[in-house]
Order: structure tokens, then C-alpha cells, then sequence
């Protein structure tokens, strides 16, 4: 009798934690979105109004690969009411504000797709071929939102800038969003699962925090030819410290700080990338060409590096396996070059042939 008691209570939990769950999901990402979008939206191109960058796309694309296929709902209607309300507090009316939460939900799905459907379940970025697909699903999904959003621009602002110029800042604006922002989402979704070191997370934490001193250093440098030469002097051995020896998800996080300060200096105009005298077309240019630089540069470094690390993982992992086969065989291999005289052994060799174990085994010891 208790254990007929006890099941239907279970059913009934796991459906309303189903729903407490998903409803959470649904929340946190339309509040992140929607601070994100309010900051695309007070960085707005002058001839187009589309965002010059627009880190909402990241938002709602790194959720949804991170959380996975199940969060898909909970995350397409969490954006979806957070475009309408970001819109809704601007100029926009509320048949373009409902066109736009259509592409970028739908933007968003396409892309989370696209990365399944390529790379399977659980993707992360630590490989190289991963963040060039990252890159691909990002301009392809923000492609097809795009040709949506410049014909909403149309139909609902009537619009006399021409419709590939729309296009061309949508797609950039979005592309960047997700590159700058979706990775830093997916190295944290993979570093709950395989949680790094205190050390580790304090030395990455030093290298951060160095990242962000330095950025700003480079903010406030007067401006001149040289400062581009001085910025790479100063930017690089922080980033690649942290490329060479963390996870993938603190140089996404070094990356996404760098962006971040390029968007600082053109919404407050700081620096070069706010400097009044040039024409706001070619700061706007330089600034995404920057952003872009930055976020594939770092997130290219931290794939090979930990590509590198799972080989010589593997490499330790097969080693060890085979040493414990042999063991248990009580075989063992041995590698002799005649030309060189380079020879190489197991390292249960000596005790296969009953030699002293403390004693370098040669190979002419072997030979004999």
C-alpha cells in the first residue's frame, strides 16, 4: 500500500518541477536577453537603425546549446517576450517589435540546430573545426533572420535605406553577438560538467583580471598609429596565457571582455573607436572588425591548446592501458632500431626477462 502511495506523488512532483524548471529558464534568459538587447539597442547604425552589436543573439544562441534541445521552448518564448518588450520601450511599433521576436527566436533555434545537427549533443569549443562551425551556424542563422527583419524593417518603418544594407548590419551585428557572447555561455555550461581546478580557476582568474586592467589601459593611450602595435604588445600574453593553460571558457571570457570594452568606447566615444573626428561608418567598421579579431583569435588559441591537451591525454590514457594489458599478459614490447642503436621498451620489459628492475635495461643486455 505505501508503495502505491508513493508513485503517483512522484509523478505528480516531476511534471510541476518539469514545469518550475522550464519556467525559470524561460525567465532568466528574457531578463539576460533583454538587458542585452537594451544595450544593441543604444548602439543603433544611422543610416540603417539596425544594432552595430548586438550580444542578444549570443545570449539566447549560447543558452540554447548549452542547456540543450530541451530548453528549446522555455528559451525561444523567454526571447521571444523579452524582443517585444526591449522593442516596445524604443521606437518600434508592436507589429515590427512581434516580427522581430520571431527572428530572433527563430534566429536562435536555427543556430542552437545547426550545431546539433553538425557536432551532436554536449558541444563545446575545444576544437577547432567546433569554433568554425560556431562561426558558420552564427552567419547562416543570422543570415535567414536577417532577409526577416530587413522585410519587417520595410513593411513597418518604411525604411529608404536599401534593403541589403539593412541586411548587411543585421547579419554583423548578430554574427558578432553570438561569437562574442554564445562562447562564453558554452564554456560555462561545459565547466559545470568538468569543473577545473582551484589552481586553475585562480590562475585564470589573474589572467582575467590582468585582461581587464589592460584593456582599459588601452582605452584611455593617446591616440596614434602605434597604439594598434601597443595594444597587441599588451593584450596578447594574457590571452594566450590563458589559451595555453585553462579551459576554453575563461579565454571566451578574456574575449568577452575585450568586445565588451570596444562597445564601451563607442557607446561613451573613448578612444579610437570613439573618436568624433572620424566618420561614424568607419568607426562603426573598425569596431566590429575589431570585435571580430578579438573573438576569433582567443577562441581559435584556446581550441588548439585543448585540442592539444585531449591528445596528449589520449596518448597518456593509451599508454597506460596498454602497460596494464602487457602486465596482465605478462608480455611485453620492445622497439630496437639496428641503425641507430635506438632501442625502446615496456616498461614491465625488465622484469620479463628477470633483470634488476632499478637497472637501466639496454640493448645489449636485451640482445643477450
Amino acid at each position: 500500500m505505501t508503495g502505491k502511495r508513493v508513485e503517483p506523488r512522484r509523478a505528480i512532483a516531476d511534471p510541476t518541477r518539469q514545469w518550475v524548471t522550464m519556467i525559470g529558464v524561460a525567465v532568466a534568459v528574457g531578463i539576460a536577453f533583454f538587458l542585452a538587447a537594451r544595450l544593441g539597442l543604444s548602439l543603433l547604425t544611422e543610416p540603417g537603425g539596425v544594432a552595430v552589436f548586438w550580444p542578444a543573439s549570443g545570449v539566447a544562441a549560447g543558452a540554447l546549446v548549452a542547456l540543450g534541445p530541451r530548453a528549446r521552448w522555455p528559451v525561444a518564448i523567454g526571447v521571444a517576450v523579452a524582443t517585444i518588450a526591449a522593442n516596445l520601450l524604443g521606437d518600434r511599433t508592436i507589429a515590427s517589435a512581434a516580427t522581430f521576436a520571431l527572428c530572433n527566436a527563430g534566429e536562435a533555434l536555427l543556430a542552437a540546430g545547426l550545431i546539433e545537427r553538425w557536432f551532436g549533443s554536449g558541444f563545446t569549443l575545444d576544437r577547432l573545426r567546433q569554433v568554425l562551425g560556431l562561426l558558420a551556424a552564427a552567419g547562416l542563422a543570422t543570415a535567414v533572420s536577417g532577409a526577416c527583419g530587413t522585410l519587417a524593417f520595410k513593411l513597418f518603418h518604411f525604411s529608404t535605406v536599401p534593403g541589403l544594407t539593412i541586411w548587411q548590419h543585421w547579419v554583423a551585428s548578430g554574427t558578432l553577438g553570438i561569437l562574442t557572447v554564445a562562447p562564453l555561455l558554452i564554456g560555462i555550461g561545459a565547466a559545470v560538467r568538468n569543473p577545473p581546478s582551484l589552481n586553475e580557476a585562480a590562475e585564470a582568474a589573474l589572467a582575467l583580471l590582468a585582461t581587464t586592467l589592460l584593456s582599459a589601459l588601452v582605452v584611455y593611450l593617446p591616440r596614434g598609429a602605434w597604439v594598434s602595435v601597443v595594444t597587441i604588445a599588451l593584450l596578447v600574453p594574457p590571452l594566450l596565457w590563458l589559451a595555453a593553460r585553462c579551459q576554453p571558457v575563461f579565454a571566451a571570457a578574456a574575449g568577452f571582455i575585450v568586445s565588451m570594452t570596444i562597445v564601451w568606447t563607442i557607446t561613451f566615444g573613448i578612444g579610437h573607436f570613439g573618436n568624433p573626428d572620424l566618420p561614424f561608418v568607419d568607426r562603426i567598421s573598425s569596431a566590429q572588425a575589431g570585435i571580430l579579431r578579438a573573438s576569433l583569435v582567443t577562441l581559435a588559441l584556446a581550441a588548439i591548446f585543448a585540442e592539444r591537451r585531449l591528445q596528449q591525454a589520449a596518448l597518456r590514457e593509451g599508454s597506460a592501458r596498454l602497460e596494464e594489458a602487457l602486465a596482465a599478459g605478462a608480455v611485453m614490447a620492445f622497439e630496437w632500431d639496428a641503425r641507430t642503436g635506438v632501442s625502446h621498451h615496456s616498461a614491465n620489459a625488465a622484469k620479463v626477462l628477470g633483470y634488476d628492475q632499478q637497472a637501466p635495461l639496454t640493448t645489449a643486455r636485451f640482445s643477450r
